[in-house]
């Protein structure tokens, strides 16, 4: 069974067409193009992939043995599984694309779980699903880190029993603001996220104050002191805030709305 397929968008009056498959894919990769809730979309998966995101979120559930997709539980149906939507696409990609997800890509295709049930628990199921991949994943192994093709780091209810003490492993965990200066290796936890609302009060709309600006970019610069990636949910929706963040130095850039971050992305690549 093949999952690749073919996505025709229009956007602001221009036609984007993208065959996965196809060799010839010249556009960029936006490796700051980040699918918050990515299960939402019309086409989950595919939509971010045909804008050529880089990272994606899928939040899981455990029910009866099976890893579930969606936001809340009574959101799930039987077909709507983790390996359906998100592993058995991106390893079938991997695989007809040489080692990547996207022919030009030149680093690992993020995606993220967000554990909505217990996490030690989900995670024994998670490795069982994706055994049989390790080795198109990036890993760790006696402290070292190999990289591949796809990144897998786990937010939400985080195995924080477990994941940390093994030897070997190809699975990281997503962190928090309160985890960075706390001696944690980015070969355990490569990415800071936290909740825009409950650090800052700017909106969006003309200059965020001095005094904002001055905690943003205090953590910005914090997080990549460490070799990690910063991402903000809960953040304002609009074009100008993605510019700011853009501007700034984010690492990750989260969206509900995939088309307006690609027009933002891709304006912004036309001007550098």
């Amino acid at each position: 069974m093949s999952f690749l397929k073919c996505n025709v968008w229009i956007l602001a009056g221009m036609t984007l067409i993208t065959c996965f498959g196809c060799q010839a894919q010249e556009r960029p990769v936006f490796y700051n193009a980040f699918s918050h809730n990515d299960y939402w979309r019309p086409n989950p998966l595919w939509d971010a992939l045909s804008m050529r995101f880089n990272c994606v979120e899928a939040d899981l559930w455990l029910v009866d043995g099976e890893l579930l997709v969606g936001h809340d539980r009574q959101e799930l149906t039987p077909e709507r599984t983790f390996e359906r939507m998100y592993l058995n696409p991106l390893v079938e990609l991997v695989r007809k694309n040489g080692g990547k997800v996207y022919p030009n890509n030149d680093r690992p295709f993020f995606l993220m779980v967000d554990c909505k049930t217990r996490g030690e628990d989900l995670y024994t199921v998670l490795k069982k699903q994706t055994e049989p991949y390790k080795h198109l994943f990036c890993s760790v192994a006696d402290g070292v880190y190999k990289e591949g093709a796809l990144l897998l780091f786990l937010s939400g209810n985080r195995p924080f029993e477990s994941l940390p003490n093994e030897k070997v492993r190809y699975m990281f965990l997503d962190g928090r603001i309160s985890d960075l200066s706390q001696g944690i290796s980015k070969n355990l936890m490569p990415v800071i996220s936290d909740n825009y609302a409950t650090q800052f009060s700017w909106n969006g709309e003309g200059e965020m104050p001095e005094a904002e600006l001055k905690k943003m970019r205090d953590f910005i610069s914090r997080t990549h002191a460490e070799g990690k990636l910063l991402r903000w949910w809960g953040a304002p929706e609009t074009k100008p805030f993605k510019r700011f963040l853009i501007k700034e130095g984010v690492d990750l850039i989260g969206t509900d709305i995939l088309e307006q971050l690609y027009q933002v992305l891709t304006e912004n690549e036309a001007q550098n």
